[in-house]
């Protein structure tokens, strides 16, 4: 993947994704309300903090054990 498509990836809403651009990144939504996300890897589960302003923070979808990395 290119830098530039995967910056235009970090910075778009889980919640407005397709599956495959999920896929693309190495997970899975798991709960579009709760934003809770799945590893394709090693299937680990977490839910990233929004900020202030309601926004995903820049890694968002990086896996806790970094396999998506």
């Amino acid at each position: 993947m290119r830098v530039l498509d995967r910056n235009c990836m970090d910075k778009e809403d889980v919640r407005h994704m397709t599956d495959a651009e999920l896929a693309r990144l190495g997970v899975r939504l798991v709960n579009r309300q709760e934003i809770t996300l799945e590893c394709k890897v090693c299937l680990e589960t977490w839910s990233p903090q929004l900020d202030a302003n309601g926004k995903l923070p820049f890694d968002y979808y990086v896996c806790p054990a970094n396999c998506n990395r």
